[in-house]
């Protein structure tokens, strides 16, 4: 419209023209008919632009997933072991002795035969600092679990044999055994000394989806063999677990710390109560036991019938990347001893919702039978956990390693980048051993250890996604990089290739 205005009106202008000649304008004159002949074309692009941002935020707002950690992925021949190449060999005992970290107090890195946690003593005593917790009294499963956290009854020699790689002897050989290197011992240490600086004053971690941060960061101390004894992050741990236990009882032990469970929100509460489990194991401390049934009972009442979870446990379909976490949580809840009704029944159907999302190459679906190539490692890592058939594995391990090969090689700031999946990835391999972990470990062990900032953290990645938690710079998306970094460095001794060792 604004075209034909235009030109009906210079074809008159031409006419008048023809008759007789204007006098000159003044430079008013010219800015005023300047302004009259571009007002309607301003106009017509303020109104364009307008339409423009409100279609493209409807569309995102369709296309996006919630912010949560869900993985998709794509496509993936383990090689005979004579085929692969051993990674470098390390002396024994070459173990660093120091660490770059916070100047007081200083990180203890022992020698490697001689290697624990900064722990002192295997019975647990919280420090003296303390803020007096209580449960929520008005929830029945949680009328035991109330006071300080002040005595710790079991130790860390009573460990199950899966998690005795974390402590003394058995973590100086697992460290050996699996090929870790001295210097990603020491990039774990100075993860953890990160995490301790950057902990919130209320003991939690991140400036959103604080269950989630808060849960991956106890895990670290945790898988590092931390308790509230240890000498150098003791108090550290000790604070994430009353954040925990006070917020997680005024939420009736909804541990993503809200009144209803919403999409992201499983996974959050899956991975604290994951931490809590672990940390009941390693302690025995009475005061979460509570907490943590209640937290599994919501976990095993939110299955599906395919076996399966999904957002907000609805249970109208099973999503293998909620699942995963279900799955970490239960397995922790199996090695507490603690005899949950329901726990081993749901391991057994999860299992086979597991293997129902096989795909013809061996990879794992999202949600139905496929080959998505940043999920296969949570199928098979769930399996192993639980009642794995290697053989049945074989296919899907061969697939995933062929595909990093080809199409994802693990590059930090590489464009396909993906820490999620590596983190399902370096287990998943680890605890199928052979070749598969020979080679898993040359790609991913220096990659991520010399990708670490100076300060302790991992930077953020070149590729984007989940929620932009991997090139995000505020401080959840920091802990998070940094968090699953730190656990695929514990690897090596975190936990044992013991599928249902109690």
């Amino acid at each position: 419209m604004n075209d034909s205005f235009q030109t009906e009106q210079t074809e008159q202008e031409g006419e008048l023209h023809q008759h007789f000649v204007e006098p000159p304008l003044t430079f008013m004159q010219r800015l005023q008919q300047k302004f009259a002949e571009s007002r309607y074309f301003m106009l017509s692009c303020v109104i364009h632009t307008i339409i423009v941002i409100v279609m493209a935020s409807i569309v995102y707002k369709s296309m996006v997933e919630p912010p949560d950690f869900v993985a998709e992925g794509g496509d993936g021949l383990i090689a005979t072991e004579e085929n692969l190449s051993s990674p470098p060999e390390s002396p024994a005992d070459a173990v660093p002795t120091e660490a770059q970290v916070a100047p007081t107090p200083t990180i203890n890195s022992p020698t490697i035969d001689v290697i624990q946690t900064t722990s002192t003593a295997n019975t647990f005593k919280v420090a003296p600092q303390q803020v007096n917790v209580k449960l929520n009294t008005n929830t029945t499963d949680l009328t035991k679990a109330t006071g300080n956290i002040t005595k710790m009854a079991g130790g860390l020699g009573g460990l199950p044999g899966a998690m005795k790689g974390r402590v003394g002897a058995g973590k100086a050989k697992a460290m050996t055994d699996n090929k870790m290197k001295p210097k990603a011992e020491q990039a774990v240490l100075k993860g953890l000394a990160w995490l301790q600086k950057n902990q919130a004053s209320d003991g939690s971690w991140g400036d959103s989806n604080k269950g989630a941060m808060t849960g991956l960061a106890l895990l670290c101390f945790l898988g590092h063999g931390e308790t509230p004894e240890s000498q150098q992050f003791g108090f550290t741990v000790n604070k994430a677990v009353e954040w925990i236990l006070t917020n997680g009882a005024a939420n009736e032990g909804r541990l993503h710390m809200a009144k209803a469970f919403n999409q992201p929100g499983v996974y959050e509460h899956a991975i604290v109560t994951y931490a809590l489990g672990e940390y009941y194991t390693m302690t025995q401390d009475p005061n979460v036991k509570e907490l943590f049934k209640q937290a599994i009972g919501y976990i095993v009442q939110g299955q599906g019938p395919d076996g399966g979870w999904m957002y907000s446990y609805d249970k109208s379909a099973g999503d293998l990347s909620v699942s995963g976490w279900q799955i970490q949580a239960l397995k922790a809840a199996y090695l507490s001893k603690l005899g949950i009704s329901g726990v081993d029944e749901a391991l057994d159907k999860a299992m086979a919702y597991i293997e129902h999302s096989k795909g013809p190459k061996g990879g794992y679906g999202y949600r139905g039978p496929a080959d998505k190539y940043s999920l296969t490692g949570v199928g098979i890592l769930c399996q192993l956990f639980w009642k794995g058939n290697r053989d049945t594995i074989k296919s899907g391990m061969e697939w995933m390693l062929e595909h990093t090969q080809k199409n994802e090689p693990v590059k930090y700031q590489g464009p396909k980048a993906d820490l999620y999946a590596w983190y399902y990835h370096t287990q998943a391999c680890l605890m199928f051993g052979g070749s598969a972990w020979t080679k898993w470990n040359n790609w991913f062990q220096d990659e991520i250890v010399d990708a670490q900032a100076a300060e302790g953290s991992w930077p953020p990645m070149a590729a984007g996604s989940h929620g932009n938690l991997q090139n995000g710079a505020g401080m959840s998306a920091t802990v998070y990089r940094t968090t699953l970094c730190i656990l695929m460095l514990e690897v090596f001794y975190r936990y044992m290739p013991s599928h249902r060792e109690g």
